[in-house]
């Protein structure tokens, strides 16, 4: 998957402290080195967002770039459902962003059924509000980063919704990590 954007407009991304997010950013900026992006988070209860920035030190430092610190955005205290939309909402009333890029994957048939599996968007109606991950699954986008070589990232993630350090093994997320792994028969070398 590659991203060639123009570098006269002002982009952003949901980074959320978890893989698919850092994935994703990882992805823009590979094939992007003179891009300018502006990393949002929501500092949801889960503590994910503690996360956000350590990513973004990572990659300052292994691709000598000079991304700028997470701002937090969106209500907390919303409904999951509701946390994206308040996010994105603050960011284009308040900030000069042209597109910003979400990672919301594809929910694996397997795990449809799973107790808290999320109903996920599979489409934006707004054409600045991109899902370069929405038709794939976890297992697919943690298998970029073995193919990247980026397999010290895994630590610095954080998936569980329950904890802020460490992981439940119970929620969704956990769920859906492990099972992803387990797809792509790899060891969680991550804590949380």
């Amino acid at each position: 998957m590659n991203f060639t954007l123009k570098e006269n407009l002002s982009n952003g991304i949901l980074l959320s402290g978890g893989l698919d997010s850092a994935v994703l950013l990882y992805l823009l900026i590979k094939d992007n080195k003179n891009l300018k992006i502006q990393p949002f988070t929501i500092p949801k209860k889960d503590g994910a967002y503690l996360y956000a920035d350590p990513i973004l030190d990572f990659y300052n430092k292994k691709f000598n770039l000079d991304i700028p610190r997470t701002i937090k955005v969106g209500d907390p205290n919303a409904h999951h459902s509701q946390q994206n939309i308040s996010a994105v909402t603050e960011i284009f009333t308040n900030y000069q962003i042209d597109k910003i890029f979400i990672a919301i994957n594809a929910i694996p048939e397997e795990l449809k059924n799973y107790p808290g599996a999320p109903q996920r968007a599979k489409k934006s109606s707004d054409y600045r509000i991109v899902f370069p991950f929405v038709n794939l699954i976890k297992n697919e986008i943690l298998s970029i980063i073995f193919e990247h070589n980026l397999k010290e990232l895994i630590p610095l993630t954080h998936s569980c919704t329950e904890q802020t350090v460490g992981r439940c093994n119970i929620c969704w997320q956990c769920t859906e990590r492990k099972w992803a792994f387990n797809q792509i028969n790899e060891i969680d070398i991550g804590v949380n």
